[in-house]
């Protein structure tokens, strides 16, 4: 197997380039919480935070408030309260966990989702060191109190 040469967009935001599983999880994620939640929380995607190293989450989930288009950071400072990360095919799941450990939660995410389509799973980590893993059902985060049926997240993927 040969080595592919690291794109900007991977050093950017420190991860590898989406593929379409990654795009339908994704695009799936926010309209199941737009149409639920869209009162409550705003969802933004590849989100620059403000980490060291830099961290791009796939989706960042914070309470909703409106949003000035003057005087926008290239980097993120307010911490999301929710961060979820879709694993590519290239990446481990012990790299995400690391993630949410020595990123995320240091900042005071209040959860982190791991969403890995080989397995049609989301594990969400918190904080207090909890792990729940859904692999059939309702995904219920206890930070946001966000549910979602794990089918919609799949939706369209065998």
């Amino acid at each position: 197997m040969t080595a592919h040469a690291v794109s900007q967009y991977e050093i950017e935001r420190n991860k590898p380039i989406p593929n379409l599983v990654h795009g339908l999880i994704q695009s799936n994620l926010n309209l199941a919480f737009r149409l639920k939640y869209r009162d409550q929380y705003m969802f933004p995607n590849e989100l620059s935070l403000a980490t060291i190293p830099g961290s791009t989450p796939d989706i960042c989930i914070y309470p909703k408030r409106i949003v000035s288009s003057r005087n926008v950071s290239a980097k993120e400072s307010e911490t999301p309260i929710t961060t979820i990360e879709i694993q590519s095919p290239s990446q481990s799941i012990d790299e995400l966990i690391s993630k949410a450990w020595n990123l995320y939660f240091p900042m005071g995410v209040k959860s982190a989702w791991i969403v890995i389509p080989a397995l049609k799973a989301v594990q969400i980590l918190l904080p207090d060191e909890q792990k729940i893993l859904f692999t059939t059902g309702i995904v219920e985060d206890p930070a946001t109190n966000i549910e979602i049926e794990l089918n919609m997240i799949f939706e369209g993927i065998i």
